[in-house]
């Protein structure tokens, strides 16, 4: 697998790395004593409390959100032994559940079921209005709802989890043996997704803000 490297464009606080590095530390001296049972149960039992939350904010339904959750577990109690450190655990735990919300998602695909975002997945268009109205939050939620899952996931995956960018594109391809150069391609994309999602969320809320505008482009 292709390594993945530090963040190019977000830097998460010094607390957060340290406590991280920490956490990994004490996972890895478990597993390195031949303890992978005791280990697997160290990363679930300090990480589940984060992936229930976010699985709901990319599936929206908490009946799937636990299906997810599980599977997630599962693959984490299975996978950590073979584990290469070569990014935190933290990361790979989000690419896993990222995965397997996704694989959730598709099974359950059908006309009638919708999905639902958080308000911290709002942050991209709430900075160019940080004080909004009622009449703007209504906006903002409806600009929300516009989006594909997949959008809703790259913005949950960068902004709220701030993976870097080569950690979301290996939660998107899905694939654990993906080449380097395949790798930074799905990188560069979903960046310029996001720069491009941004931007156009950014022109919706201005367009929705100007007092008629709708009767004009009616």
């Amino acid at each position: 697998m292709a390594r993945l490297g530090a963040d190019d464009g977000l830097n998460m606080g010094g607390d957060v790395q340290q406590a991280g590095r920490s956490f990994d530390a004490d996972v890895r001296v478990l597993v390195d004593a031949g303890r992978p049972r005791d280990a697997a149960n160290l990363l679930v039992a300090r990480l589940s409390s984060e992936l229930r939350p976010f699985l709901h904010r990319l599936l929206g339904d908490v009946a799937l959100a636990d299906e997810a959750h599980s599977a997630t577990c599962e693959r984490l109690w299975r996978g950590l032994a073979n584990f290469r450190w070569e990014s935190s655990l933290r990361s790979w735990t989000y690419i896993i559940a990222r995965r397997e919300a996704s694989r959730c998602r598709a099974r359950y695909a059908r006309s009638d079921w919708h999905t639902t975002l958080s308000a911290a997945e709002a942050v991209a268009i709430q900075a160019t209005s940080r004080s909004l109205s009622t009449t703007q939050q209504d906006i903002v939620e409806s600009l929300r709802l516009s989006l594909s899952p997949e959008d809703r996931d790259l913005l949950v995956l960068r902004i709220e989890r701030g993976l870097s960018w080569k950690e979301i594109a290996a939660a998107f391809l899905e694939d654990d043996e993906t080449d380097a150069g395949v790798l930074d391609r799905e990188a560069a994309r979903l960046r310029q997704r996001f720069r491009s999602i941004r931007t156009n969320l950014k022109a919706a809320l201005v367009k929705r803000n100007t007092p008629g505008s709708e009767t004009r482009g009616s």
